[in-house]
């Protein structure tokens, strides 16, 4: 008999998230903010890697945007069912695929545009990550994170530290996961230094950073 899958920490999200891009398109409105920052540079005939894809919304909408091809990997193999569902109700489960992996260890396809939404406050160390995915993007590199700077960013960093209170007291569930709050400006340094410009850097419900670069 095949093993049970091992239970994510995201699994409980996911119905809402279906729920919500059902509905919307997207599970978030963040979401939305990235695909139309993306569409704005250019999606049409290009390749998409979503990293921490959750159910898939974001590379999906990218398709619907002229986007030839996508593929998607995160850690909830549940949320990985939920994407290559969604891809067929949509009609365009033969132009994108979905598999569980950690982009922090997986070896990753090369790809024209390469997004994390989402996905560096998941981490406590986004060295590898970082190299992984650089190295991956072909000439669009994109991300949403949360501030770390200013009063924005003291805001975070304690609503960070009373969420993981509550994750550490419900650990069955959610296991060691926590919400790590990162320097802002040392990732957009490290991206920069691949030889990227900055072409969007913008506040997205107060809390939120989004960037897009291009090379």
């Amino acid at each position: 008999m095949e093993a049970e899958p091992e239970r994510c920490c995201f699994d409980d999200w996911v119905d809402d998230w279906v729920q919500h891009a059902r509905k919307k398109g997207v599970a978030r409105e963040l979401t939305g903010s990235l695909l139309d920052a993306l569409d704005g540079v250019g999606l049409g005939g290009r390749t998409m890697l979503d990293l921490g894809c959750g159910i898939g919304d974001l590379a999906i909408g990218a398709l619907d945007r002229g986007a030839a091809s996508a593929r998607g990997y995160d850690l909830s193999s549940k949320a990985i069912s939920a994407a290559r569902m969604l891809a067929d109700e949509r009609g365009v489960a033969d132009r994108i695929s979905f598999d569980v992996g950690d982009a922090a260890t997986t070896d990753l396809p090369p790809a024209d545009v390469v997004a994390l939404n989402r996905v560096f406050c998941c981490y406590p160390d986004v060295r590898s990550l970082l190299d992984r995915s650089l190295a991956a993007a072909g000439s669009v590199y994109a991300f949403t994170i949360p501030s770390s700077n200013g009063l924005i960013g003291r805001f975070e960093r304690i609503q960070a530290a009373i969420a993981n209170v509550w994750y550490r007291l419900r650990r069955r569930t959610f296991g060691d996961f926590r919400v790590y709050i990162h320097d802002v400006d040392a990732i957009d340094e490290r991206v920069r230094a691949e030889g990227f410009r900055l072409l969007r850097w913008e506040r997205r419900r107060v809390v939120w950073h989004l960037a897009v670069y291009e090379r």
